[in-house]
């Protein structure tokens, strides 16, 4: 690859509309793929809207589809933000646009989704990686970036594809360079695994808990019971990742998910919300999905397993009530 990449965007919610608009205002050509007609409607009407915490407006042209069939032509990055359970069927509804030597990468929350990848595209043009890019929908074609991605502090980190052992090829640098230049801090690894992990081990863990409970961040960090729940969880996550290879400092990890929760206060996590609206979750590949891993590994698991349970139940019985 060389000179301006094209990028698509697989799963333009938040997340992914912000890192497709930096990209456009950087003058890449971008794409953006969603199954939201509300969303993707308004973006090609008007334009896509980013406004900042304070409210600065920041409107960028965009090419918009909910028909990547139709509309979609072959480019250099298919950049993959959808939901995990989604993965596959959004794969292959793009993989006629999967230009030759171009690369499809997963920034995805949760384990194995570049698993996923690989049951569509070749397994040496899949990047495995994980962001912090933050952001929230306000309306259709609107989205509110979060201060930290705003302020130029989120950080995207990728990975190689699996098949490499030794070093990072030049397009995982190129296209980690791509989201620097657009003003997302990013860089390229040796592996994704540790970044991936350690992600999984706040997600899997608050994310999950909150899910199950219907409770806030600030709810479980105050309850006692809640946050011994929510320390079992994390410890049985570090354990399966050690199982697996992967090293975490675990304290500087753990310190972190500390101070984030406790920085966010009563906050809504998306999976909670998730199951709040009644709406399908990832739990496949966060505490269900350490669950597998464990199993895989020889680690057992039995909290993060009963609290990914619970929520596999909750979403299986939306539709009665007591």
């Amino acid at each position: 690859m060389s000179g301006q990449r094209s990028w698509a965007v697989v799963g333009a919610g938040a997340m992914g509309s912000v890192i497709g608009g930096h990209l456009a205002l950087a003058g890449h050509p971008v794409t953006l793929v969603d199954v939201r007609r509300d969303h993707i409607d308004a973006i090609r009407a008007h334009g896509l809207e980013m406004r900042r915490p304070d409210g600065a407006p920041s409107t960028v042209e965009v090419a918009a589809t909910t028909d990547p069939a139709e509309d979609l032509s072959p480019v250099d990055v298919l950049l993959f933000m959808c939901k995990s359970f989604a993965t596959v069927d959004a794969a292959r509804s793009v993989a006629h646009a999967l230009a030759p030597g171009g690369v499809a990468v997963t920034l995805q929350n949760g384990l194995g989704n570049d698993r996923r990848l690989a049951e569509v595209f070749d397994v040496d043009r899949v990047v495995p990686g994980t962001t912090t890019v933050g952001a929230e929908s306000v309306a259709p074609g609107v989205v509110l970036m979060a201060p930290a991605t705003a302020a130029g502090r989120s950080m995207t980190e990728m990975g190689p594809p699996r098949t490499v052992v030794d070093g990072v090829p030049d397009v995982v640098v190129d296209v980690a360079a791509d989201l620097v230049a657009a003003g997302l801090p990013a860089r390229a690894l040796p592996s994704a695994d540790g970044v991936i992990w350690s992600k999984v081990a706040m997600a899997a863990s608050m994310g999950c808990l909150t899910a199950a409970l219907r409770r806030t961040v600030a709810d479980v960090i105050g309850d006692p019971h809640a946050w011994s729940l929510w320390t079992d969880m994390f410890e049985e996550v570090v354990a399966v990742a050690a199982a697996a290879g992967v090293e975490l400092d675990v304290e500087a990890l753990r310190a972190h998910c500390v101070d984030t929760y406790t920085s966010v206060g009563p906050h809504v996590t998306s999976m909670a919300a998730d199951v709040v609206a009644g709406r399908r979750t990832e739990v496949d590949a966060l505490a269900l999905g350490v669950a597998e891993e464990g199993r895989r590994v020889g680690v057992p698991t039995p909290v993060t397993e009963t609290v990914g349970r619970i929520i596999a139940s909750l979403e299986a019985t939306y539709d009665r009530t007591l």
